[in-house]
């Protein structure tokens, strides 16, 4: 297996959020349920209110930290199943900065929030009629720590500064272990982008074709971020790829070269282009086994 050593080309970065969900399991309701239907187990059916039903105060945070999710994860690439993510360290100023711009915009939306919230309390007297309960609705103060937003940065760790006190061969035995294991996720980071360059480039292929039909010539509909996400992943790709993989970027240099310029509008009108287009894109796919 090849050794690779990242400890100074890149960072590990976690992404937490909390919000409030504003559900609450209704005991009352739920019961009502259960023996409405005649169900002999209690656990047959849970019923679970919207405190906030009828408003889209919360959907608003919730879509916002959807983006932000989004973002984070086209922007790394994946280090373990705990949800921590590998930065090369060339992408970690433009992501901390766009992180960092985001946290504001989550504080901002959440202040929002608090600040009408009571009025929202009241509203919902009403919207949820005889399931209201004003007890279950946390104080503005307590609804504020409900709310978290935290992106955090650690180091690669190295196999060779691992220390531990269980004797020459043991510690030698445990440097090879988590040598592997992160060449193992080194590996699999890799494969991931490689994954979403190929997927992209059959995409394209298959939008970018013109059917025949009785005769005449029916081009595929296709969207302006067809040829967008093609741009985007080539800088993604050159900043993603922390282990210089020399089939990756030729991939990429290719597809750079093969959108270079290009518009989605000119494809939809001119079609000797769009082929060429589209054949450009299949020889790279054709060319490169991820």
């Amino acid at each position: 297996m090849t050794r690779y050593n990242l400890d100074t080309c890149a960072l590990l970065a976690e992404f937490n959020v909390s919000q409030w969900t504003a559900r609450k399991l209704d005991k009352s309701t739920t019961d009502e349920v259960i023996s409405n239907k005649n169900a002999r187990d209690k656990g047959a059916a849970r019923v679970n209110k919207h405190l906030l039903a009828g408003r889209n105060e919360l959907d608003i945070i919730a879509k916002h930290v959807g983006a932000v999710r989004t973002y984070f994860y086209k922007n790394t690439i994946p280090w373990s199943d705990s949800g921590i993510r590998l930065v090369p360290s060339a992408k970690f100023m433009e992501l901390d900065a766009q992180m960092t711009q985001y946290e504001t915009e989550f504080d901002k939306l959440v202040d929002d929030f608090i600040a009408v919230y009571p009025t929202l309390i009241t509203a919902q007297a009403m919207a949820l009629g005889s399931m209201f309960n004003r007890d279950e609705y946390p104080s503005a103060d307590e609804l504020r720590h409900k709310f978290s937003f935290r992106i955090s940065y650690m180091p690669v760790p190295a196999a060779g500064d691992f220390r531990v006190d269980v004797g020459n061969e043991a510690q030698k035995e445990l440097q090879e272990k988590l040598a592997k294991l992160s060449d193992e996720r080194v590996e699999h980071a890799m494969a991931d982008i490689k994954t979403r360059l190929k997927e992209h480039l059959d995409r394209m292929v298959d939008r970018l074709t013109v059917d025949i039909v009785d005769g005449k010539e029916k081009p595929r509909t296709f969207h302006g971020s067809l040829i967008e996400t093609a741009q985007e992943l080539c800088s993604l790709c050159r900043d993603l790829n922390v282990t210089n993989d020399p089939v990756l970027e030729d991939a990429r240099v290719a597809l750079a070269r093969a959108v270079d310029g290009v518009e989605a509008d000119d494809l939809r009108k001119d079609l000797t282009r769009r082929e060429a287009v589209k054949d450009k894109v299949a020889s790279i796919r054709d060319a490169f086994s991820f």
